[in-house]
């Protein structure tokens, strides 16, 4: 797996605060320069096109139901193992990159990193606490 350094860490977890690119920089002495714009879909786990395909098979599911009721929640199961691991496989990348970044001794992350950090793992936890 390819190693983070703590400041791309931080800017790729970074959730997004006041100071954004086509933001006026805060007045109470913030950074004078915008902050590099979040990836898109920074608040999705899922790719558009993997949510796209496991949706469908749902759908195609519950459509079948009627001609094969087992089938359908056969299907219906194994969408539900697949996204289920899938999400598990993620956030374990992720977890791994948050700590990647500042945990161990050869990686001295500094406190405006440590900080965006904390803001990852805020924000990931209270997404799952909403489940």
């Amino acid at each position: 797996m390819e190693q983070h350094t703590a400041q791309h860490t931080a800017q790729q977890y970074a959730p997004e605060i006041p100071g954004g690119p086509g933001e006026a920089p805060p007045r109470n002495g913030g950074p004078e320069h915008p902050r590099p714009a979040p990836p898109p879909a920074a608040g999705r786990l899922l790719a558009d096109r993997e949510r796209e395909q496991l949706d469908a098979r749902l759908q195609a599911a519950l459509s079948g139901f009627v001609d094969g009721p087992r089938r359908a929640v056969e299907e219906a199961d194994a969408v539900f193992d697949a996204l289920s691991a899938r999400l598990a496989e993620l956030l374990g990348e992720r977890r791994v990159a948050l700590r990647t970044a500042w945990h161990g001794e050869s990686t001295r992350a500094g406190t405006e990193e440590l900080r965006t950090l904390l803001l990852g793992y805020r924000d990931l936890t209270a997404r799952l606490l909403e489940i």
